[in-house]
This record gives C-alpha cells, sequence and structure tokens, in this order.
C-alpha cells in the first residue's frame, strides 16, 4: 500500500478536530463547519530545536485562540466543552504554581523531592482527563486514526478502514509529557529562574528527538523513549471515536490537506516547500 509523505498532526477540540501541516490548518466541527487557512513560514525550519521554540507561538495561537477560543468555537454544548478545557487547564497549572513555592525541595531527600515532582504532574493529567469533556479524547482518538489512515494510504471516506487504525500515534505530544517530567526532575538542583530556560531548550530537543524516534519506532531506544507517552495515550489521553466523531476527523484532515495542495502551488521555488517539509509535526494531545 502506498504511503503519503506529507507530515500532518492536530489537535482535539471538545466539538471537533484541528489537523495542520507545515503549510496549512483546518478545523472541522461536528456542526459541519470548516474553516481552513496557511501556516504562517517559519524562519527557522531547517535549524533542529530552534524550529521548535520558534513554532510554539503559531501553535497556541491557531490551537488555542482559533480552535479553543477563536469565533468559530463551537456552538452550544461545544463552545462550552472548549471553554471547560481550557479552564481546567489553567486551574490544574495555577494550583502547581501556587502549591510549588511551598515545597522546599532543598530541604528534602532526594526521594522526598523527587515525588514532589512527579505527584504534580500526575495530579495534573488526571484531573485534565476527568474534569475535561469526554468527547475531547474521543476526538483525539478520531484526530489519531485520521493521520495514521493518511500516513499508511488508506482512503479517508473509508470510514471503517479507518476506525480500525490505531489511535496510538509515535508522534502523539503526549510523548513529551513523561519525558519532559523526568527533566523537570534533572533541574532539580537549578535555581527556579535558570530552570525555566533550560526546560524550553530541553523541550526542544525532546521534541526533535522524540520526531527520530518516531522515524524508527522499532529501534530500542525509540521503543524505550514512546513507552510512556504511548501508555498515557492508551489509558488516558485518548478514546475510541464514535463513527460521526471519526467523520469530522477525517473532515478536517482532507479541508487540510487539499489547503496545502493549494498553498504548496503558489510556491514558485520547490525547494522552499521541501524546506518546510523537514519540520517536526507533532500531535498535539
Amino acid at each position: 500500500m502506498a504511503t503519503n509523505t506529507i507530515k500532518a498532526g492536530g489537535q482535539a477540540l471538545a466539538d471537533g478536530v484541528f489537523m495542520r501541516t507545515p503549510l496549512a490548518w483546518a478545523i472541522a466541527r461536528q456542526d459541519g463547519s470548516v474553516e481552513v487557512g496557511h501556516m504562517p513560514l517559519n524562519r527557522f525550519a531547517a535549524v533542529p530545536a530552534v524550529r521548535v521554540l520558534a513554532g510554539l507561538g503559531t501553535a497556541m495561537k491557531l490551537g488555542v485562540g482559533r480552535g479553543l477560543l477563536g469565533k468559530g468555537s463551537g456552538a452550544g454544548s461545544g463552545r462550552r466543552g472548549n471553554r471547560r478545557f481550557v479552564a481546567v487547564l489553567l486551574a490544574a497549572e495555577i494550583a502547581v504554581l501556587l502549591l510549588s513555592p511551598l515545597v522546599d525541595v532543598g530541604g528534602m531527600s532526594r526521594l522526598a523531592a523527587v515525588s514532589a515532582t512527579v505527584v504534580p504532574w500526575f495530579a495534573t493529567l488526571g484531573l485534565i482527563r476527568f474534569a475535561g469533556p469526554s468527547a475531547m479524547w474521543r476526538y483525539h482518538g478520531a484526530e489519531h486514526k485520521a493521520v495514521a489512515a493518511h500516513e499508511a494510504g488508506t482512503d479517508l471516506d473509508d470510514l471503517d478502514a479507518v476506525l480500525a487504525t490505531t489511535r496510538i500515534h509515535n508522534r502523539c505530544g503526549t510523548n513529551l509529557v513523561l519525558v519532559m517530567m523526568v527533566l523537570g526532575i534533572v533541574l532539580l538542583p537549578l535555581p527556579t529562574m535558570a530552570q525555566i530556560p533550560v526546560f524550553l531548550v530541553g523541550l526542544a530537543v525532546t521534541a526533535e528527538l522524540l520526531s527520530v524516534a518516531a522515524r524508527r519506532p522499532h529501534a530500542l531506544a525509540s521503543r524505550i523513549l514512546l513507552s510512556g507517552g504511548r501508555a498515557l495515550q492508551r489509558y488516558v489521553t485518548t478514546s475510541e471515536p464514535t463513527r460521526a466523531e471519526q467523520q469530522v476527523g477525517c473532515l478536517a484532515l482532507q479541508a487540510c490537506l487539499a489547503e496545502h495542495a493549494k498553498v504548496a502551488a503558489l510556491f514558485a521555488a520547490e525547494d522552499t516547500v521541501a524546506l518546510l517539509a523537514e519540520a517536526p509535526v507533532l500531535v498535539p494531545a
């Protein structure tokens, strides 16, 4: 079976799916609406790690600003679900920030310090999973299945074939969670102000390493690096989608690929498109 080389990633919404490629993005919602647009060019697309940091702002602007909170961010229960997810996420982060200064890591044993770092990560995951809208985890599964089907060359109109694909994806942003938790433990001895920039650099480097691991999933190092994130996807961050939800995921990817083709056709220099295609495209949680 032929495979497709255009890298696609995405993000689940409470009422649909956001998809993107290096050149385009699209949002399809349960009400049948579809939005499309082009991705801003990343001037650092050829620079490993730097390109990840440079793309964070765009990812947040589109995923949160346009997908979750934008003018087209659903209606009725969909709109409430998107805002509920953002509220839960912010509440979890604020709680961690408020409690962190109360924990005297320097005065603890190493085991206690590690526990004080690990517990908030898992508490945050648990809060997001159980307090967030359940439809989001199903749409996350639909997003993964659509991307996996696309990569395998499966017809996205064949819903039965798409639904039969796995909802566990090696490029999911969930894969970053456990690796970054380990990095947080390593950074414990550093002053708080130094931890932030080092953490961001570690995030970028980890994203690049995961991108390499996703291209070589059968290597022992790749299996180890991806194992934690795959387990989280299976039990926490994704669920099996309904047929209707999967159709929304496929529609989002089809619209995104169509827009990608239009944008690519506008580029006079083919090497520009090839350059952009080298940047890692994660499938955010």
